[in-house]
């Protein structure tokens, strides 16, 4: 499950090799300091299985979490495949990703969110409209993977002879740019 591997960055993130409740709050701290961004030591708790667990995680922890596993272009050895069944991006600032195999989160609770099957210029306009970094996408109520919005602004600006001119890149959907990405 993504949760595990989520876990499993933050970890190796931190250089520990098991964790106990009270590591979380040098966790939180050292997201804090990192990032200048602030996640509770509870929801850790939460996230490393030490609190009870009643929602899905926010959209919110799931992507402070991710950052911070991923701020120094982090990645995984290949014995698993890392945050989603697509290969994962060559170019380390590459963040966007979509699950093939399972969901992101189990639910999702009616949050704005992109479709994968979406135009990149939707995707866009979207993301511009409401002055957010990136957003989930989503699939039958049930959150598939992330879209950043300088992710799609590199696609749209990569130097590439295979995918025709700018407007043709618009055009593609949101499933199709991001696997484009993963694989350059």
């Amino acid at each position: 499950m993504m949760y595990d591997e989520l876990r499993k960055r933050v970890l190796l993130k931190t250089g520990l090799d098991h964790i106990t409740s009270r590591d979380c709050e040098q966790i939180a701290n050292g997201i804090n300091q990192s990032l200048n961004r602030h996640i509770s030591v509870t929801t850790l708790k939460r996230v490393f299985g030490f609190a009870k667990k009643q929602h899905s995680f926010s959209k919110y922890t799931l992507a402070i979490l991710m950052d911070y596993a991923n701020a120094d272009g982090l990645i995984l050895p290949d014995s698993k495949p890392a945050l989603s069944a697509n290969p994962r991006p060559r170019n380390k600032q590459i963040r966007s990703f979509i699950t093939e195999t399972e969901a992101y989160t189990e639910a999702f609770n009616g949050q704005l969110s992109l479709n994968p099957k979406q135009l990149v210029l939707e995707a866009l306009e979207t993301l511009q409209k409401q002055k957010l970094e990136f957003l989930p996408l989503a699939e039958r109520g049930r959150c598939v993977g992330m879209v950043y919005a300088k992710d799609l602004v590199y696609f749209l600006g990569c130097d590439d002879q295979m995918y025709g001119t700018l407007y043709h890149k618009f055009n593609f959907d949101l499933d199709t740019a991001i696997a484009i990405l993963c694989r350059s």
